[in-house]
């Protein structure tokens, strides 16, 4: 079977790019709940939920992008924040506290 080594490649950086913007939602939504004042990373989170509803996205992949978006936040909830929880130090959570102030 004959692959046609431009769409391959083109296939390939189309991935790379979804990889990429789950990779830095994750990773925002992480560091957000670290830091909650975290500007930076509540910008990340809205650029990459504006990625994953775009026609961009849809052009990019057959995937749903508002289900993968939901996907990466249920990861986050179930796995990822529990995970934080039990590993942050008692600093790090008293920090954590006083910036919901």
């Amino acid at each position: 079977m004959y692959v046609d080594p431009m769409l391959y490649a083109a296939e390939e950086l189309a991935n790379a790019i979804i990889i990429k913007a789950a990779h830095d939602y994750r990773e925002a939504m992480k560091n957000l709940w670290l830091c909650p004042k975290s500007a930076c990373d509540r910008h990340t989170i809205i650029e990459c939920e504006s990625f994953f509803r775009s026609p961009y996205f849809n052009m990019l992949t057959a995937v749903d992008g508002v289900w993968l978006m939901n996907k990466l936040k249920e990861e986050f909830e179930t796995k990822t924040k529990k995970e934080l929880e039990k590993c942050i130090s008692p600093k790090i959570k008293n920090c954590r506290d006083l910036s919901a102030i």
